[in-house]
């Protein structure tokens, strides 16, 4: 009953970009802004500060940025990975797409216009691809999937003309590398967007995880966006919950504030069967979440509480998991968004109470789950299944060897 949000996949049906900045080289007709070292410190430093959820910091550089290129797409598309983490955070809360979609509007407008002084302008051919690919993954994410294949396919085509201009350009192998590898692997596991493969060209699997091994070795900018895609195509996809782990430790050694990489780091522990160390990071979670850390949003905190209430199940504690599955419920009953939480919070209490022998009350939360509209299959799937059969044991993950084609 895992649910994972993963930033954004299957992404734009898998056109993803690289991140907000990369290293380009240009014909001799312009320069381009990614080649001048005063903007790439600036941007590295709102960049890391972003990525520590110092928003704060981070706004303050992006609009130093802006003032000193006022007219130059870098500004709105810097200004908008600001919305863009907020969603991340906050993933079923759509209150910040128009402000993320006004500045994607914005930097395609600007590109728009250079192009048409100078179709070879490689700013404009990069940050337009950029901002195509973003507008997509949002759309992918509300399931607008028409709008994400061909805000998607356009990203690719842009992306390939910068990347045929400078074919040395570490970063770019982000955007590339992604697309390899989601569009051989993604129709595959998705029915629904087997369809929409129709609009590119055939990936693969293994060149993907060459070039964004690339672009997170080599990368200039794109280390942390590539490590972080990479940790969840090895969780979701590869299931080399090692290789996840170790990417996610390296994720929250260099940013500890960020809650993501946080929750990340919970999961795989329990995935592995390491539950003491998964109880403890969650905890870690809870309690930066009632300080009020940020980042640790309700979001984050309702995770932390679902995945905590398995871990327990997991070990028997079926009446600590009952508490943390209260807590969850009170904390969705005071959020004004329906999340998937709150049907596989209620299945999972009365799998708890079921364990604990109290029948009738396990057998009226199944029917409770039931009843909630739009829950996920899984959830009438085992409600229906313990409504006949009660539930006896929590499944305990194995420790997962690592296949000779992962070491």
């Amino acid at each position: 009953m895992e649910r994972s949000r993963l930033c954004a996949l299957p992404l734009v049906l898998l056109a993803l970009l690289a991140g907000p900045a990369a290293r380009a080289q240009t014909p001799p007709q312009a320069a381009s802004i990614l080649a001048d070292p005063g903007f790439q410190e600036a941007a590295s430093k709102g960049l890391n500060a972003l990525y520590d959820m110092d928003f704060a910091t981070a706004d303050d550089v992006f609009n130093e940025l802006a003032l000193r290129y006022p007219e130059h797409p870098v500004s709105p598309f810097l200004h908008g990975l600001l919305p863009w983490w907020a969603m991340q955070l906050e993933p079923d809360d759509s209150s910040q797409d128009d402000a993320f979609l006004a500045d994607m509007e914005e930097v395609i407008a600007r590109c728009d216009r250079r192009l048409k002084a100078d179709r070879r302008d490689i700013d404009a051919l990069f940050f337009k691809s950029g901002a195509l690919a973003f507008r997509g993954r949002l759309h992918s994410d509300r399931r607008r999937y028409l709008r994400a294949a061909r805000d998607g396919k356009q990203a690719l085509g842009y992306l390939r003309d910068v990347l045929a201009r400078d074919p040395g350009n570490d970063d770019l192998y982000f955007g590339i590398g992604l697309f390899d590898y989601l569009a051989d692997v993604v129709p595959k596991r998705y029915k629904i967007l087997r369809p929409f493969a129709l609009f590119f060209p055939k990936g693969n699997r293994e060149r993907g995880l060459a070039e964004l091994d690339r672009a997170m070795t080599r990368g200039r900018f794109v280390g942390t966006e590539t490590a972080y895609s990479l940790l969840q195509i090895q969780y979701l996809f590869e299931q080399n919950y090692p290789t996840a782990l170790r990417l996610a430790q390296g994720l929250r050694q260099r940013y500890p504030d960020n809650s993501l990489f946080h929750l990340w780091e919970g999961r795989i522990d329990e995935r592995l069967g390491r539950v003491a160390d998964a109880s403890r990071v969650f905890e870690e979670i809870l309690a930066l979440c009632q300080k009020g850390r940020t980042g640790y949003t309700n979001a984050v905190e309702e995770q932390a509480l679902y995945v905590l209430s398995r871990v327990e199940m997991q070990r028997d504690h079926h009446s600590v998991a009952l508490a943390y599955l209260e807590r969850l419920e009170d904390l969705n009953a005071r959020r004004p968004l329906r999340t998937d939480y709150q049907s596989l919070a209620r299945l999972r209490h009365g799998m708890a109470l079921d364990a604990l022998g109290r029948r009738a009350e396990a057998v009226r939360c199944y029917r409770e789950a039931l009843a909630m509209k739009g829950s996920p299959e899984i959830v009438a799937e085992r409600a229906k299944l313990f409504m006949k059969a009660p539930y006896r044991g929590e499944w305990v993950p194995p420790a997962v060897a690592v296949s000779a084609k992962h070491r």
